[in-house]
């Protein structure tokens, strides 16, 4: 039963098995080359992507990069131009530090030499050359601020102004003193010292600080004007100031004797000899005085031509050492004994 026409069937559905078979096989491999195929595509796709595209990214990242490059560049530009203006800052401060440094250690040295041969010329004497070298320290000052070192040339110009006798530019330097010091006492005593030579005593007086010594100048012209009672209240008030208290001790027993009192003013003359010890006026006006004791005529003698016959005069001196210490003396009440002899004078600034 087996015939070729059974074989062809068996065969065939062996062929078409096996067609089949290879079909299958065909069909896998199609599918694996088409998955192979699907790989290189997408290995094509993305790398052929990444290379259509990648050389555009280079040149982004690039460009970026010198971006990147050119702003560190400028920043370090920035940096390097700023640590050389800061240097050069501190070049041109250290070279104006140091140029300032020597102008000044020239100034204070030119001025304290200006200084220096004023002083030397005030005592000298030479008080025109002393007042324009002091001037010239003044000059070589800064300037903008009264210092110490301005206030000690003005107070040697105005002791060489007042030595000069030129009080009124004295007592300017005095008041520009007290501008800088209203309450300094040398300064005070200074300008009312310059009224006082111009006679100006209620001026001085108002700077209260050589009462005494204006009211004991004020009780010697009393004296001499033969008005004793009001020079007996003048030294009073002197006294009761404080200052200048043995001018004003002996002229008080003065005005007494020219009185006529002569128990009164051997009394004050004693307790004056007592204190302040004794010289030849002091001593020659005891003796008179005590020889006048008990004598009915001492009034006539007193005032007469046999008496005392006294007089007071002013007169000033000043000294100054090199700290401009100053007093300043007035002769006082002067007493004579029998022909008229003048004797002591004497006033000082307290």
């Amino acid at each position: 039963m087996r015939n070729v026409s059974g074989r062809p069937s068996g065969s065939g559905g062996g062929r078409a098995r096996s067609s089949s078979s290879g079909q299958a096989r065909q069909g896998g491999v199609k599918r694996r080359t088409g998955s192979a195929a699907g790989g290189q595509n997408n290995r094509r796709s993305s790398y052929g992507g990444g290379g259509s595209s990648r050389p555009g990214a280079w040149s982004m990242e690039d460009e970026r990069m010198r971006v990147r490059a050119r702003a560190r560049k400028k920043k370090r530009r920035r940096q390097m131009k700023m640590l050389i203006g800061i240097f050069l800052v501190l070049i041109v401060v250290l070279v104006g530090a140091a140029v300032y440094g020597i102008m000044r250690f020239q100034r204070e040295k030119k001025k304290q030499e200006l200084l220096t041969e004023g002083i030397s010329l005030l005592d000298a004497g030479s008080y025109d050359e002393a007042i324009s070298r002091l001037d010239d320290a003044l000059k070589w000052s800064n300037g903008k601020k009264v210092g110490e070192f301005e206030l000690s040339v003005l107070l040697y110009r105005a002791e060489a102004e007042f030595r000069l006798k030129d009080y009124d530019a004295a007592l300017n330097t005095y008041e520009l003193l007290l501008k800088e010091d209203k309450e300094n006492t040398e300064y005070k005593k200074g300008a009312a010292r310059c009224l006082v030579e111009k006679k100006d005593y209620d001026g001085a007086l108002a700077y209260g600080v050589i009462d005494g010594y204006v009211y004991n100048l004020k009780a010697v012209e009393q004296i001499n004007a033969g008005e004793y009672d009001a020079a007996l209240e003048l030294i009073r008030q002197g006294l009761e100031a404080g200052d200048s208290v043995q001018d004003l001790s002996y002229n008080q027993a003065v005005a007494w004797e020219n009185k006529g009192d002569f128990a009164k003013a051997l009394e004050l003359f004693e307790a004056y000899a007592a204190q302040y010890g004794t010289d030849e006026n002091v001593e020659r006006e005891l003796t008179f005085l005590r020889s006048r004791q008990g004598n009915a005529s001492d009034d006539e003698v007193g005032v007469g031509e046999e008496g005392a016959a006294t007089q007071a005069e002013d007169g000033g001196e000043t000294n100054s050492d090199n700290n401009t210490e100053t007093e300043s003396g007035a002769d006082g009440a002067e007493s004579g004994q029998g022909s008229g002899e003048n004797q002591q004078g004497a006033g000082s600034v307290g």
